[in-house]
């Protein structure tokens, strides 16, 4: 069950990405990024990125868990 799970996901996958303007898009830049050995600077700019999106995800979750911990220690209405 779980390789036809597969197979079904991998066909669906594949059809949904080349059918993507927006990937075949990525794909060009980044065989184009390849060709011109400009692929480091790519690759680092993207991981810059996500590195910058964690971050600002992991504060704003650790605020929020704060904020949880917080209301979890409040006594309950009498």
């Amino acid at each position: 069950m779980g390789r036809l799970a597969n197979y079904v996901l991998n066909e669906f996958l594949v059809n949904a990405l080349a059918n993507s303007k927006t990937f075949q898009r990525f794909a060009v830049k980044t065989d184009d990024a390849m060709r011109k050995g400009n692929v480091y600077k790519t690759v680092s700019e993207g991981a810059t990125k996500a590195k910058e999106s964690v971050e600002r995800y992991a504060e704003e979750a650790r605020e929020v868990a704060e904020k949880l911990a917080k209301e979890a220690t409040k006594k309950p209405p009498s």
